[in-house]
Order: structure tokens, then sequence, then C-alpha cells
């Protein structure tokens, strides 16, 4: 089944947290950033640079959503209640309900599941090989798609991994059938997000190519996707792949979406204990790169879709104060797409560094 290789919610973050933070009072009321003095102008478009994607807020200030909440008192914000697609960011909602199920004893971390259950709810060629490399970094045997033997097992906490790590789109699915829908509305609900919008990232992927999916019960062509091989086979024949433009404008209009306000308290709530014993397994799957000398941890979950790029972090510091930043892009034409790819790991840094200090938080809130 041939994609477009537009078509990804992977984004891997390139963290390089450095010694730039700064000593403000930790019990410091959180209070909106006034735009600071004697700001200088930003007229850089070239996404390569901190100065471009700074630009980006000002230039295009209606495709941008953010909050930067540094923890100790300065809160940045820029249109944070509109909502935007989010892409892959939204999977922290499955990885709450994971952690929930586990603390409560309703998984078990350790449990073996089949590779033919994970697959049923795989879409091939339309993750930028998130799946194939998850199962390369599991160490299981693959074709550069699917499993080689799909008998073989797999611990559900590895799966919860490559949705996180590699951003695997099958697993968020997968936990929605195994779990139900009310565990991830609550999950939702936990960290303060009300009437969650339920996402099927088999039905999205699928849209794109299919609109008559979008306006479908998206939930009932997930599930007819996994488990009618005649219905699967009825689409992959149909496949036609649009244009760019096309697979933009679709995933505008029928992808599930959110605030940078609601995925912002998300991450609050996943460092503040609201989430109880679920707190450990979230953070064990967030924060699974080196943080570096300066912190204790940071957790980070993006996404990447035509058009879309979303980046949500959280920062642990050693003195127990606790950062949070969700940065939403929306109305990429392709070119820009391209150089955002490209620059995104510069946009990340940007955002640690704006976690991190006050004079970095200072050049963006000159914009917004």
């Amino acid at each position: 089944m041939r994609r477009s290789t537009w078509i990804s919610t992977a984004c891997a973050a390139a963290l390089l947290v450095g010694g730039c933070a700064t000593d403000t009072d930790a019990t410091a009321a959180t209070t909106t950033t006034p735009t600071p003095e004697n700001c200088a102008p930003v007229t850089s478009t070239d996404l390569a640079t901190e100065d471009g994607w700074i630009g980006l807020i000002d230039q295009a200030p209606d495709t941008v959503s953010l909050v930067i909440d540094d923890g100790r008192g300065r809160t940045v914000e820029h249109r944070a209640d509109q909502e935007q697609v989010l892409a892959s960011a939204i999977k922290v909602v499955h990885l709450a309900a994971y952690a929930q199920a586990v603390a409560n004893g309703t998984i078990d971390p350790n449990e073996q599941v089949a590779l033919s259950d994970w697959e049923h709810w795989y879409v091939p060629g339309t993750d930028a090989n998130a799946h194939p490399k998850a199962l390369t970094r599991l160490g299981i045997a693959n074709a550069g798609t699917n499993a080689t033997d799909p008998n073989a097992t797999v611990r559900i906490d590895d799966m919860v991994s490559a949705m996180i790590q590699e951003s695997d789109n099958s697993v968020p699915d997968y936990l929605r059938y195994r779990l139900g829908d009310q565990a991830l509305v609550d999950a939702a609900a936990t960290g303060g997000w009300e009437n969650f919008e339920l996402p099927s990232m088999v039905a999205d992927m699928l849209s794109v190519f299919d609109p008559e999916l979008a306006d479908a019960d998206t939930w009932e062509t997930a599930q007819k996707w996994a488990f009618d091989p005649q219905f699967r086979a009825q689409v992959e024949a149909s496949v036609q792949v649009p244009i760019y433009e096309d697979q933009a404008a679709r995933v505008e209009s029928s992808f599930r979406g959110g605030s940078a306000e609601e995925l912002n308290g998300m991450y609050r709530a996943f460092t503040d204990g609201t989430y109880g014993n679920a707190s450990d397994t979230i953070l064990r799957q967030l924060e699974w790169q080196p943080a570096g000398d300066s912190v204790l941890g940071v957790g980070f979950k993006g996404g990447s879709l035509p058009g879309v790029l979303t980046q949500g972090f959280e920062l642990r510091r050693n003195d127990g104060t606790v950062a949070t930043a969700v940065w939403l892009t929306d109305g990429l034409s392709a070119d820009r797409f391209d150089q955002a790819m490209a620059g995104a790991g510069t946009q990340q840094q940007l955002i640690v560094e704006a976690m991190l200090s006050t004079e970095v938080l200072d050049r963006i809130a000159c914009v917004v």
C-alpha cells in the first residue's frame, strides 16, 4: 500500500539542556509576562534559526498557539485557548490512560501482547516508518513494515514506549480498544481537559486518502480496518495519494484538535501529583532521553502532519520547580513544512531554553 511521504506524526526531540537556569523564587505565583521594554524587531523567516521561529509568531500569528510556563512565576501565551490540530502530541492522553490502568491494576506493564494484536491497528506507510523502527529498537524481526512472526509477543509497556519514542500510530487505537473510550475521557479530565474528543489514528490516516471516511463513524472505520480483511483490502485497492495541499486541507478539517492551554495543563498535571501513582509511569515513558546536569528530567511528545507541527514539554528542575510548554503550528505550506521539519530541532531547543532562561522567554514575549 503506497503512501505519500508527507504523512508523518513522528517528531523526535533533540534535547540539549544546558545550565542556563536562573535563581528565581520557586514559590512565585505564575503571572502572564508583559511585553518587555526595548524589544528588537524580529524579521527572520529562516526556520533553521531561533529568530526564524520567533519571527513566525509575529509574521503568521493566526497559525501559532503556545504556552510557555517557566514554573517560577512567568508565563508567555499566544492564542493559548484556540483549538488547533495536535497530531501525535495528543498521544499523551493515551499514555495517561494506560498509566492509570497500570496504577489501578487493570493492566500489568509486563503483559505479553501478540504482535498480530498490535498490528491489527497498523496502517503501513503512513507513519514515516515509525512502526518498523520501533520493532527494530525492540529487537523484533520485521520486513520493513510488519513483524516477521505475527505470533511472537511484546510487552505492552514496550508498545507504549513505541507510541512515545518512535510515535507509532497503531498503539493509541490499540489502547483505546483495550481500555475503552471512558478511560481516555477520564484520563484527559484528570489533567483538566474537559470534553475531550476521542481520536482514531487509523481512521485519521485513512481519511487523508479517502475523505468520505472522515464523514463516517471514525471508530467504526478503525475497527473495520483492524478486524475486517475485506474492508482493508478494499481500502488498500482504492488508495489515491492526494497532493500536499489536499492532504493539509483534510488534516485541518477532520483531525481532532485541542488548545495549547489544554495540552499544557496535562503536562503540568503529570508533574504535580494530580495523577498520583500513575505519574511514575507517565514520566518514565516521557523522560526517556538524557536530560543534562541542570534538571531532573525532560519529557516530550511532539507530532507532525501535512501543514502541522506540534511540540509539548515538561521540565523538572533539581530545585523542585517544573516548567511546561506547548507550541502548536498549523497552516504550513509545502515548502514551509519542509523548512519546519528540518528546523524542528532548533525550535525544540528554543522551547527548552525559554523554559530555563528569562532572557530567551523575553525574546518570545516580545512577539506575542
